[in-house]
């Protein structure tokens, strides 16, 4: 059977009323599709899974047909066989049941606390990617867009929201019925049912409502949230030239969620720590996140709601439109963030190492099953789509991009697109044939690495694909920047080979000049070494000085050059402030540890390695201090948590005692400044035992902030004992965390070098409850990824496991197993020369 429905039959709309029982976790539903059925058929194929049908009738040409039902939970179909041929104008009624499941997908129940310690359970929706047939029986493919008239039946004290405001409510004795407006023609993945104890912040935008909506008590951390909404929602109506269509904007804190949020039509679903702010308590980090995420769902209202894709092979009409737009948003009311500073490091940085691994995918991907929709949300579809798009602005120029956009959201509106259809609409708008250059990006895997070397006047330059262990000449069509002295030019290079001639000989040569291309760039070797005092002086750019190492640190990772090299490099980043730059060396010199610590030659030369870059982050911290100061900026509040992560990491002696002392006075209720509170409980993590573990797990328990949860769960991970790991990964699965954060602690532990050889034999014990996360396949692939990770000195076992425990995901599998197999060998290449290095 096809993946596909047929196209003879299409919806026109629903009528839909649902009955929710928060007592006993089951839900009841009716529904009446208005069909077109286009060509003659005596079956009607709907998708369907996890419900029960208990009254069908199809109704056509004035006759009331009962049809055999088959139900495939496998397929996810339900079929309707007819006993003769129907076409025109149907009518479908269905009754059905189904579980408020604990799942985090269709239609399920969120549990929470109320201010008095009471237990409670909302109701709520999580229908992407093809989760709205948990729910109801439906078409729910994105290009089956129809229109939705909904009504809940729920008890009278509570409150009920869905896409479309309230148009009537009637009492029924202890219950009310809710009936909503009818909504636009939309996709079954953008439609949202709630019912709970919400309370509202609401304000006016222009004739239309914006709320933000919370369980009670709660409210007061709204009002970030608010501000943000109506900015963005301004820039968003401004940019696009279209006003928000839906005449109300929900803004949903839902205490169990599986992802980040959900672009629902009008009813935004959201992690309540993505969008609750308290100013004494929230993070610098997840204060820019909040924006980031809010900014994101806001723009698929107009790029994904009002104009959808055809089918899942565009997602990144979707997913990779909504991360450029979002950054675009906050740079615009937030300059001084530097928020494309987070640009690279969030989501170009994770797409470049995705992208060159051998399994990667296209930005247009081919589905052929169900399965591949979810795992294609990754960060190929997010965050190189996002990526391509910020190099495409900036090569057309941000007024021509805008128009292009516009012009192609009106002519879809209320419609499904294509890849093309967005392109061929920049094209008219900048009188460019950029489809040819977008195809090459689009419907080819990888991304392109430029040997660049700078003779005379001449920069040869020769393009080749950027992928690990493997040789291939590949083509794209690169919107090429290059600093040369100080002349920038801007051109396509589209030849294998070519050369750039310059009216004279530069200085030095920097490529992908402000880092706006989604290219690596690997400089002959005199070439790299002028850019050292222009990066130890701090006369480029943030984004070029991390460029230029960060590249360094994949070639080695890609096998093209060894590891000391890239540790010989970054001498010239002594003097480093920025965090963006020191942030990714951090990271790229903690990877190294992970990987090569258990080597039996790491501690002869670890304490070498601990104080190679020690002053830089000592600096910066001796700068900065340990507390906040009035009007600082975001950047040092960020630089203060990182150094004090660092020298922990390192073991600084000086940074642990006091991390550790303030931790202590952290356990008397002194509070800790967000920014850092992570780096703190780090420290008082890997220095510590079972009694700085049972602290840890006991605030834990206490604390009702999102944002700390997370963090304690990140730093029972930490621990550097194999029985506190094990009792860490036991806690994870206890009813203490929500299902949603169980990956905080796993990947900590599964990526400590001290641990992580403890994850597979724990997985595999527990593997019966892990199992049961299959049905949130977002939490899923996250214990995959994780278990696969943790194998770098365990490959026999891992092959073992996987034949016995057979994983559907095979994207997520092949891609993890990749990385591990690329550590492994980059690992045996440069032990020696690392060894050398600092022996």
């Amino acid at each position: 059977m096809s993946l596909r429905l047929p196209e003879s039959v299409r919806p026109i709309s629903y009528n839909l009323l649902f009955e929710p029982d928060l007592t006993n976790f089951k839900f009841s539903g009716t529904e009446e599709i208005e069909l077109d059925v286009n060509a003659p058929t005596s079956e009607i194929i709907l998708n369907s899974k996890d419900l029960k049908v208990k009254i069908c009738k199809v109704e056509n040409s004035g006759l009331t047909i009962e049809p055999k039902v088959e139900l495939d939970n496998e397929k996810e179909r339900l079929v309707l066989r007819l006993n003769k041929n129907i076409s025109g104008k149907t009518k479908l009624r269905i009754d059905f049941e189904g579980d408020l499941n604990d799942s985090l997908s269709g239609f399920y129940r969120s549990k929470y606390k109320d201010k008095n310690g009471n237990e409670k359970y909302l109701a709520t929706t999580q229908f992407e990617a093809p989760y709205a047939r948990r729910a109801f029986p439906c078409f729910d493919e994105p290009n089956y867009k129809a229109t939705f008239d909904v009504s809940m039946r729920i008890d009278k004290d509570l409150q009920a929201i869905s896409n479309m405001p309230i148009i009537k409510e009637v009492n029924e004795g202890g219950k009310k019925l809710v009936r909503f407006d009818r909504s636009p023609r939309m996709s079954t993945y953008l439609l949202y049912l709630g019912a709970g104890d919400f309370e509202f912040l609401e304000e006016k935008h222009g004739e239309k409502t914006i709320r933000i909506v919370t369980t009670r008590g709660k409210r007061e951390q709204a009002g970030f949230a608010l501000d943000l909404a109506k900015k963005f929602l301004s820039y968003f109506e401004e940019y696009s030239k279209i006003p928000y269509p839906l005449p109300k904007l929900d803004l949903i804190a839902v205490p169990d969620f599986a992802s980040g949020a959900m672009e629902n039509w009008g009813a935004i679903t959201f992690r309540e720590v993505l969008i609750l702010f308290d100013q004494k308590t929230t993070s610098i980090r997840i204060k820019k996140r909040i924006a980031e995420v809010i900014a994101h769902e806001l723009w698929h209202q107009w790029s994904g709601n009002l104009v959808t894709m055809k089918w899942w092979n565009d997602l990144w009409l979707n997913e990779s439109f909504a991360t450029y737009m979002a950054y675009k948003a906050i740079d615009r009311f937030y300059p001084e963030w530097s928020i494309w500073e987070d640009f690279v490091n969030m989501r170009t940085a994770p797409a470049f190492a995705d992208d060159s691994l051998k399994s990667t995918h296209p930005i247009e991907v081919d589905i052929k099953d169900p399965k591949e929709i979810e795992e294609v949300f990754d960060n190929i579809s997010y965050g190189k789509g996002g990526s391509v798009l910020r190099m495409i602005d900036e090569y057309l120029g941000h007024e021509t991009f805008r128009k292009g956009v516009s012009e192609y959201l009106s002519k879809y509106k209320y419609e499904n697109a294509a890849s093309e259809d967005l392109w061929f609409s920049l094209a008219e708008a900048s009188k460019n044939p950029i489809e040819d250059v977008m195809m090459s990006w689009l419907r080819q895997a990888g991304h392109p690495l430029i040997d660049a070397k700078l003779v005379g006047n001449e920069v040869l330059l020769k393009q080749s694909k950027f992928v690990f262990d493997q040789k291939e000449s590949s083509k794209w069509m690169i919107p090429l920047v290059m600093r040369a002295g100080d002349t920038t030019l801007t051109e396509i290079v589209s030849e294998s080979e070519r050369t750039v001639k310059l009216p004279e000989p530069p200085s030095w040569i920097k490529l992908n000049y402000g880092q706006s291309g989604f290219y690596r760039v690997k400089y002959d070797e005199k070439d790299i070494e002028k850019l050292k005092p222009l990066i130890s002086e701090k006369e480029l750019p943030p984004l070029d000085r991390w460029g230029i190492q960060n590249d360094l640190f994949h070639l080695s990772l890609n096998g093209q050059v060894t590891v000391d090299r890239y540790l010989d490099f970054i001498k010239c980043y002594e003097k480093e402030d920025n965090y963006l730059v020191l942030s990714d060396i951090y990271s790229n010199l903690l990877h190294i540890h992970n990987v090569f610590s258990q080597e039996t030659f790491w501690p002869n030369i670890w304490p070498a390695y601990r104080n190679y870059l020690k002053t830089t982050y000592k600096n910066v911290l001796n700068k900065l201090g340990w507390e906040n100061k009035e009007g600082e900026s975001t950047s040092d509040a960020l630089l203060r948590g990182l150094a004090i992560r660092y020298l922990g990491f390192v073991e600084d002696e000086e940074t642990v005692s006091k991390g550790r002392n303030m931790f202590e006075k952290f356990l008397e209720n002194k509070p800790l400044a967000p920014d850092i509170k992570y780096p703190v409980l780090y420290i008082a993590a890997s220095t510590g035992d079972e009694e700085t573990y049972n602290k840890i797990a006991e605030v834990y328990v206490k604390t009702q902030s999102p944002e700390e949860k997370v963090i304690l769960l990140q730093a029972l991970g930490q621990f550097k004992s194999k029985e506190l790991a094990k009792k860490s990964l036991d806690f994870s699965l206890s009813d203490k965390v929500r299902m949603q954060d169980v990956g905080y602690t796993m990947y900590a532990v599964a990526s400590n070098p001290s641990t992580r050889e403890v994850f597979l034999p724990w997985v595999s014990t527990n593997w019966k409850k892990i199992d049961a996360f299959k049905k949130s396949g977002h939490v899923f692939m996250g214990v995959v990824e994780d278990t696969i990770s943790s194998c770098l000195r365990n490959e026999k076992d891992l092959t073992q496991f996987l034949k016995t425990h057979p994983i559907e995901y095979k994207m997520v599998v092949n891609r993890s197993l990749e990385k591990l197999r690329m550590n492994i060998r980059w690992l045996d290449t440069n032990k020696t020369a690392l060894n050398k290095y600092f022996g």
